[in-house]
């Protein structure tokens, strides 16, 4: 009767961790508009979600993308390290507005990437598979708005 009791435990316990990593571990995920473009974005708000963003991954579906959003507007530099597909990456300042747009960058893995930075100061960031702003004729000043 103790296994059966105990067995009971275990699988309880591991329904509860399960359900506690889909409630609360799992990416936040919102849609936004950008030139009439719906997408579906994955929130990168913690440091740490911004220092992984979509490294690692394979690929990311064509309708979706990574938004890291700022506690405040600054320089914030990007990199391709640990990617293994090229992204467009679009900041944007405080009222949304595109300010800096970098298209098709490639995976880089080597211990020398490149640094990308805007020349101005920045809250938003958005990567889009590469592709994205070409296709969608998106330029500085657009805007995007949470849907």
């Amino acid at each position: 009767m103790n296994r059966l009791a105990v067995g009971a435990v275990l699988v309880l316990l591991a329904a509860a961790l399960s359900v506690g990593y889909y409630l609360y571990e799992r990416p936040k995920t919102i849609r936004i508009v950008i030139s009439g473009v719906t997408l579906n974005v994955e929130l990168a708000e913690t440091a740490a979600d911004q220092q992984r963003g979509l490294s690692g991954r394979d690929s990311m579906a064509a309708d979706h993308g990574m938004l890291f959003i700022f506690d405040q507007e600054s320089y914030w530099s990007f990199w391709m390290k640990g990617m293994r597909f090229p992204l467009d990456i679009i900041w944007f300042d405080s009222n949304k507005r595109a300010v800096f747009i970098e298209q098709d960058l490639q995976p880089c893995a080597s211990e020398q990437c490149p640094i990308f930075t805007p020349p101005v100061k920045a809250m938003y960031t958005l990567e889009a598979n590469a592709g994205f702003v070409r296709a969608h004729e998106i330029s500085l000043g657009d805007t995007f708005i949470f849907a």
